[in-house]
């Protein structure tokens, strides 16, 4: 793995969005890291350091998303800069609600969102605009 890849994070409880999602990005050159609630991507979070975080926010089992966002823009850690780090990650909300949750989602500072079903071309396009303005 080249030094230099990006790395996605997507968090997801339907492992056929992960897996379709995965390819496509493994496809274009990233690293794509998978967690399936917001608990188990919050350590994937803090161990891999992705620069772009995709976010379901509505998983049944387990940690949803929102309280994934709420985690992690509150982290706290002795190194400041580490701190700032993971506070800052652009995250992009996966939903089938996104208009009626833009204010939400705003509030929570996120990067943007994508509507379910999504097209993975305007889906990369968003992450790939994300980690260019970052």
């Amino acid at each position: 793995m080249a030094e230099n890849k990006k790395c996605i994070l997507i968090i997801d409880d339907e492992d056929d969005v992960c897996q379709i999602v995965k390819e496509k990005f493994e496809h274009s050159g990233y690293q794509v890291l998978m967690a399936n609630d917001g608990a188990e991507g919050f350590k994937k979070t803090e161990e891999g350091k992705p620069d772009c975080v995709l976010l379901d926010i509505r998983i049944p089992k387990g940690e949803d998303g929102l309280t994934y966002l709420r985690k992690l823009r509150s982290y706290r850690n002795d190194d400041l800069q580490e701190q700032a780090r993971m506070r800052k990650t652009p995250v992009i909300m996966l939903t089938g609600a996104g208009a009626t949750m833009q204010p939400l989602f705003e509030l929570e500072q996120i990067s943007g969102f994508i509507e379910k079903p999504f097209d993975l071309a305007n889906l990369q396009s968003k992450v790939e605009h994300v980690l260019k303005i970052r």
